[in-house]
């Protein structure tokens, strides 16, 4: 296809409507118009000027778009009447005008135009194939509606009809002067370029600049296309960075200038009626097209934190736009699930205002459902390197859900009750493939992301004062987390109930909730692992923050059994110390100690005897600190209220707290000297 230029594109772009309207009017008055002609004709001069109205007619474009021979004045007196009640614009007669003497028109008006005119129709420019799309489809409908006026452009602009449509360089009408420059060679974006733009901008906020610095950016971002001709080249790197970071920060400034927007709660206003805002909206959309490319093939974490954090300052401009907020939202999720941590959080805040500020429901939703989808396939990977990863996932995902409270009930109520579904259908049909829907690293994920959001409801509603929505929530994730962790009673799946025990924990201190989890951990204490001599290995202790199922070589060994007692038995004190200060603690611990001192006595291994023993001292140290100050209580046990209340008052530290905050130093101590003797083994490899 030829190149159309620039003057064609805005002709059709801003003009073909009016210049289709006129004519429907002229051809009306025609009759009028010939009538006074002819009685023009009779004063003597009537043969000539229809001779040099029918050489007008045969002209090309170029010898119509000059004004005609200076020695024609007659002529032009005679057509001004007539063509100035059309058009207002410069004489010519009814055949010149009807002949295509309107682009001379049009070209006049847009030399008189002023400066913001000019820039906001060069700003239309920047994507000519959609004109050309929609010249098409305008013509296709004026075929449509008027045929009859259709069948004259046929015979009389047959030009106008062809736009767009292939023809041979040879063949191609000439164009104006103007058009020549536009056609000429592909500039080279200099630094003296770059400097005169920013200058532009900065000191009159120059649509025109803006227009030309956005097509060097989008020339420079698709340098790899090689099928497009683009208006700019950029030759040196440094220039390239130089327009990337004079594009990416100046761009919001000068919009923000001409088509300022403002917050209205929590979500952004435009001011999307009137001229300016047309003019910008091509250019808006090809910035972001642009940028959404620059993510996608850059390689360095810098310039990606810098095109987040920039793009940004750019969604109130573009927030109204589904397609181009989803095609937006599915590159931030992109950096948001790899990346530098720098790089993460600026995609999580990008997406986090694309959440705030969206138009409505179904954009909140996709925003949820796509952050919630990008989290669930990258948990599917659980290593060292990756914990750190789905933590800062699981930490920021987790706010998301509560900007807009109802629509993140919505979804949640809908994540957990897939949770269940895959549980419930795992009991009733027993399979392989029904097991491994819930055994699973992004099922064990997710049961600790909801943790984790419904704590974090919960903890927002303590600070407020005002209920939560999320809170009936609280329920059906415990049973689903529950018969999860009992799903299988094996030794090589008590990791995995390892990592349920954790997010109910979470739960049980962050909402307010009493969770039975000590019978979980006793089934573990009661495993053949502890009541049977522990077999001798040489095996490396598992990484249990990275393991759901044992490996079958450490079934029964003595380092698998080491690990479950360290591990449960801190859990345990977790549990416990969370209802320290609980006015019903000692009859809660009295079952408890009686079953662990059962089990202690038939346990072979030292290692759960060390460990239990100074926890059931700590219990019943704690059970005496609380019997101690309820003796002098005035309250009845029916008295709900007074009963949560208990110890509010008392800022002395609980038994079993100051025990949990202790093995708390002691295990991060411990953590810290493995770590560092991880680094010195890895370096001397």
């Amino acid at each position: 296809m030829a190149k159309l230029a620039k003057r064609t594109r805005k002709f059709v772009k801003n003009k073909l409507d009016d210049t289709l309207r006129q004519r429907r009017v002229l051809r009306k008055k025609s009759k009028y118009v010939r009538e006074r002609l002819d009685k023009q004709a009779k004063r003597g001069d009537a043969r000539q000027r229809r001779g040099d109205a029918g050489d007008g007619q045969d002209e090309d474009e170029d010898s119509e778009d000059r004004d005609g021979d200076d020695d024609d004045d007659d002529e032009r007196g005679a057509a001004d009447d007539a063509s100035g009640r059309a058009r207002g614009s410069a004489p010519m007669s009814v055949e010149d005008f009807l002949s295509g003497g309107f682009k001379d028109v049009v070209d006049g008006d847009d030399e008189e135009d002023d400066d913001d005119d000019d820039d906001e129709d060069a700003l239309d420019d920047l994507d000519v194939s959609d004109d050309e799309g929609a010249h098409i489809q305008d013509l296709a409908r004026l075929k449509e509606k008027d045929p009859e006026f259709f069948r004259y452009l046929q015979e009389n602009d047959r030009d106008l009809l062809d736009f767009g449509q292939e023809a041979p360089e040879d063949e191609a009408p000439e164009m104006d002067e103007d058009a020549g420059e536009e056609e000429s060679a592909v500039q080279s974006v200099t630094p003296e370029m770059l400097a005169a733009w920013q200058s532009s901008l900065l000191k009159h906020n120059s649509l025109r600049a803006l227009r030309r610095l956005l097509l060097a950016f989008r020339s420079a971002v698709h340098a790899d296309d090689e099928d497009r001709d683009w208006a700019y080249r950029v030759d040196d790197s440094a220039v390239f960075s130089k327009l990337l970071i004079t594009t990416l920060k100046y761009t919001p400034a000068v919009l923000q200038h001409h088509v300022p927007y403002r917050r209205v709660d929590g979500r952004f206003r435009v001011q999307t009626h009137g001229k300016k805002w047309s003019a910008l909206v091509r250019p808006i959309r090809s910035y972001f097209k642009s940028v959404l490319h620059l993510l996608a093939t850059l390689p360095m974490d810098d310039m990606v934190y810098v095109t987040l954090t920039e793009s940004a300052k750019m969604i109130p401009y573009v927030h109204h736009d589904r397609r181009m907020m989803r095609e937006y939202i599915r590159a931030l999720l992109t950096h948001w699930t790899s990346g530098s941590d720098r790089v993460r959080l600026a995609a999580f805040s990008c997406i986090h205002v694309c959440t705030a500020s969206a138009i409505d429901e179904e954009m909140i939703d996709y925003c949820l459902k796509s952050t919630y989808h990008a989290f669930v396939s990258a948990s599917r990977i659980t290593a060292p390197h990756t914990l750190e990863l789905l933590s800062l996932m699981k930490n920021t995902a987790a706010g998301l859900f509560l900007v807009h409270a109802d629509a993140g009930y919505q979804q949640a109520f809908g994540f957990i009750r897939q949770l269940a579904i895959s549980l419930r259908t795992c009991l009733k049909t027993k399979t392989k493939e029904s097991y491994q829907q819930v055994l699973n690293w992004p099922y064990v994920h997710c049961l600790d992301f909801w943790s984790l959001v419904l704590a974090r409801a919960c903890t927002a509603e303590a600070e407020s004062g005002e209920p939560s929505t999320l809170r009936p929530l609280v329920y059906p994730l415990v049973q689903v987390a529950l018969g999860a962790a009992r799903l299988i009673p094996l030794s090589r799946y008590y990791p995995l109930r390892l990592h349920i025990l954790r997010a109910l924990l979470r739960i049980v201190q962050h909402c307010g909730v009493y969770v039975p989890l000590a019978p979980l951990v006793l089934e573990v204490f009661d495993a053949p692992e502890f009541q049977r001599k522990a077999k001798g290995a040489t095996l490396r202790p598992l990484d249990l923050d990275t393991t759901i199922r044992a490996p079958t070589a450490y079934v029964r060994t003595r380092v698998y059994a080491d690990q479950l007692a360290d591990e449960y038995t801190h859990v345990l004190l977790e549990f416990l110390a969370l209802q320290a200060r609980s006015i019903a603690l000692p009859e809660l611990v009295l079952p408890l100690v009686v079953q662990l001192r059962r089990l202690l006595k038939g346990s072979p291994n030292p290692r759960l005897a060390e460990s239990l023993r100074p926890l059931l001292d700590k219990m019943q140290a704690n059970a005496q600190w609380i019997e101690t100050r309820r003796r002098g209580v005035e309250f009845a046990p029916r008295d709900h209220a007074a009963a949560l209340a208990f110890l509010d008052s008392e800022n002395a530290e609980a038994p079993l707290q100051a025990a949990l905050r202790l093995a708390n130093k002691v295990r991060t101590q411990r953590r810290r000297l493995l770590e560092q003797t991880a680094h010195v083994v890895t370096e001397d490899e």
